[in-house]
């Protein structure tokens, strides 16, 4: 990664080129409506009421005080019946449950492919994207909109040229461009959203059409019967969308690429942010894959640098953050062999919100800890017409506090997840972030670092240590916005090597396998993704629906045998300290628990008996530890207490405490045997080691098995404590008792 400090960041500090130059609003210029604009500005006056209002409800997102005034918009008469793309940004949001990005800001709320027509007073548009028909029969004509025709309006009237125009409100229309009425409309009981007031800003003319800004205001009712998701009551709702029409148009060359033409979902689905296209007469529907025109000659896409990131480089001047960004932006050029991408900083007309713009956001609040990649689409073909990329605060006091701890700081806690507002949504189209890496996940990921001691060796200074992982993080979320789903099986190879950065990967990892650079997955996907290749990846693969049901799926693991090496072994470690008493309980980590035990619940035979073995290594029944109790005095207590955890995480903890893998362990061969073998002595306590809380899970274990090996054990443990003839009353009594209620029946079905 280059070593790029803001005072020597030339590259990102040119001007956007001539093609995507904004000119202002040209409001009432005589000439205004002779110069042939497809759409211009009007301006119109907004009551001090009403200005007052918004800004009274609407602290977080007030209209710009630089702004123009607010204003109708005329449509040149020659662009009706044209086809246009429709597209919406959440700029700002404030409040419900939440504000800002968990309350849908700086996501893109879609995009439609539409036109114009006139009619009874008013201008209404159409959906027209392709793949609505059927059949030859059953083809709709799709109205999202209409916008009261203003008339009578003398400023507008009195211009040369108006005749060839259409004066409209775009303030006025039944949904407010498709994107508010129904923006918090989902959960079982659709929520209604009324706009109460809605103001105009920031008109831009751009190289193939307009932007600008509706700032809106209104009541949430969330009090509909029956309604799970319903917090009760009437809510103030304000926001900022920026709005973009622009010209339909597809990329020069471009050839979409079939979701179905791939053996694996390596590639971002388009359905994700547009809806499915219909087989005319096929009784089918299908998807793109969605990507942008990426071909040689082609002019760089260009990706604009918050100028917040300058903020905070200079409150963190001792790491490279601005040359981090750079590079996760730019070092995806290696795979294509020529320049696609290049990185500039914001400069002060530029908005996150302009359609035009590819943006990569700084958030300093670390409230809302995630990062996330978000694309806006052609729904006609799947292709890329711009993205932008978020980034909390969160990751760089994470990165920090893992490589560069500062004396007398204390360690950065997991953040605990801000309540997000009800999803967004757009006559039918839900607002999409591939990605949202939560902070959480990751502050847990390298609290396990911190245990493990595995940075100590890692190469570089603390500064470069954290400029590096700063760099993965944002070059795994600009793969996404090349069109790369996650791939969580990236890290499995021997260390310190990584296959791809589409993985979630321990801090040290990325920083030691070189992981600012995409890994050999990502080559050979993006090269299959982008035509370069007809080969599939050869390395493995899975996703994001495969860490529920793959334990080999894993976040934040690392080896090739990330059971042995990684889980497994962490897991064993901190067992030890713990039965020593040189560690709490606590200090055992859930997240090596569960990973471990996920193999046992979804392993193969082999994966099954390799992870019981860890598991239970340590606790196991028949060993002498007389001489581990007088080194470590409560070491056998210790080990009965943590005995009775397992048990009761491996089969009677509720769902929420077990990790990504759930289902009780389904134990067959050898593993079965050892496994019931081991509860047939714990609760005769075979070696004296066993408390009754463990005793008494162990039973309850063998009952839920619900397997004939298991009913035996139980069988054959009853006899030998009946044998010892336990006097009525006592707690070998009690067990007994206990079995016989497991036992009386045994199987429940």
């Amino acid at each position: 990664m280059s070593k790029l400090k803001c005072v020597v960041f030339p590259s990102l500090l040119m001007a956007v080129g001539c093609a995507n130059e904004s000119t202002p609003g040209a409001g009432g210029s005589p000439s205004v409506l002779q110069q042939g604009q497809e759409f211009v500005s009007i301006s119109r006056t907004v009551s001090s009421d009403v200005s007052k209002t918004v800004a009274a409800l609407q602290p977080k997102a007030l209209p710009d005080a630089n702004a123009p005034q607010s204003f109708y918009l005329a449509i040149n008469k020659s662009e009706l019946n044209q086809k246009y793309f429709l597209s919406a940004y959440g700029k700002q949001a404030y409040p419900f449950t939440s504000y800002g990005a968990p309350a849908g800001a700086a996501t893109s709320l879609g995009t439609r492919v539409v036109t114009f027509r006139v009619q009874n007073g008013k201008l209404f548009v159409f959906d027209v994207q392709d793949g609505r028909a059927t059949s030859d029969t059953f083809d709709p004509t799709l109205i999202i909109e209409a916008y009261p025709i203003v008339e009578g309006y003398a400023p507008f009237d009195n211009l040369p040229g108006s005749d060839d125009y259409v004066l409209f409100d775009p303030a006025a229309g039944l949904n407010r461009f498709g994107v508010v009425s129904d923006r918090y409309a989902s959960g079982v009981a659709p929520k209604h959203f009324q706009v109460d007031l809605s103001y105009m800003q920031n008109f831009r003319r751009i190289h193939d059409g307009t932007t600008f800004e509706q700032v809106f205001t209104g009541t949430l009712d969330d009090t509909a019967p029956g309604n799970p998701d319903a917090l009760g009551g009437l809510h103030t709702v304000s926001g900022t969308l920026g709005i973009a029409l622009r010209h339909y148009s597809e990329g020069e060359g471009f050839t979409p690429s079939p979701m179905s033409s791939f053996s694996k979902p390596y590639f971002v689905n388009g359905k994700y942010f547009t809806d499915p296209l219909l087989v005319k007469n096929g009784g089918s529907s299908m998807n793109w894959a969605i990507k942008w025109n990426i071909r040689p000659g082609m002019k760089p896409i260009t990706w604009v640098i918050s100028d917040e990131f300058v903020k905070a480089q200079r409150l963190y001047p001792k790491y490279d953050i601005l040359g981090a960004i750079k590079a996760g932006i730019e070092n995806w050029n290696e795979v294509f062999g020529f320049r696609v991408l290049e990185a500039r900083m914001a400069t002060p007309e530029d908005s996150y919100a302009d359609d035009d713009k590819n943006f990569f956001i700084y958030d300093a609040d670390p409230g809302f800890n995630t990062a996330f990649a978000n694309m806006r689409v052609n729904p006609n073909s799947g292709e890329i017409r711009g993205a932008s990329i978020y980034l909390s605060q969160i990751f760089i006091k994470l990165a920090i506090d893992t490589f560069d701890p500062q004396p007398g700081a204390s360690a950065v806690a997991a953040p605990e997840a801000r309540p997000a507002s009800p999803e967004i949504t757009w006559g039918g189209l839900r607002s999409a972030r591939l990605c949202n890496l939560w902070g959480g996940s990751m502050a847990e990921a390298m609290e396990n670092v911190r245990t493990m001691e595995a940075h100590a060796g890692s190469g570089g200074t603390p500064a470069e240590k954290v400029s590096r992982v700063l760099a993965e993080i944002s070059l795994h979320e600009m793969g996404h916005a090349l069109g790369l789903m996650h791939n969580f099986k990236g890290s499995l190879v021997p260390l310190p090597q990584q296959n791809s950065v589409m993985d979630y990967l321990l801090r040290p990892d990325a920083v030691d396998g070189n992981r600012d650079h995409p890994g050999p997955y990502d080559h050979d996907a993006l090269k299959l993704l982008y035509g370069m290749s007809t080969q599939d990846p050869p390395q493995p693969f899975c996703m994001d629906d495969d860490v529920w049901s793959d334990p080999a799926c894993g976040l934040f693991d690392r080896t090739e045998d990330p059971l042995e090496k990684h889980w497994g072994a962490t897991y064993r470690e901190l067992l030890e300290s713990h039965l020593k008493g040189q560690l709490p309980l606590s200090g055992v980590r859930d997240g090596f628990i569960n990973a471990t035990a996920a193999f046992l619940r979804a392993g193969s035979p082999l994966d099954q008996e390799r992870a019981w073995k860890l598991l239970d290594g340590p606790l196991a029944i028949g060993v002498d530890h007389t001489a581990d109790e007088a080194a470590y005095p409560g070491y056998t207590a210790r080990m009965s207490t943590f005995q009775n955890v397992l048990l009761n995480r491996l089969f009677n903890d509720p769902v929420s405490m077990r990790g990504n893998i759930t289902n009780n362990p389904v134990l067959t061969g050898e593993t079965l045997t050892k496994f019931v073998t081991t509860l047939k002595s714990v609760i005769v306590n075979s070696d004296g080691y066993r408390g009754w809380k463990t005793r008494r899970s162990a039973v309850d274990v063998l009952k839920t098995i619900q397997v004939q090996p298991a009913h035996e054990a139980l069988s054959q443990a009853r006899a030998t404590l009946a044998g010892a003839n336990p006097a009525a009353g006592s707690l070998e009594a009690d067990l007994i008792a206990r079995i016989d209620a497991a036992t009386h029946p045994y199987y429940i079905k």
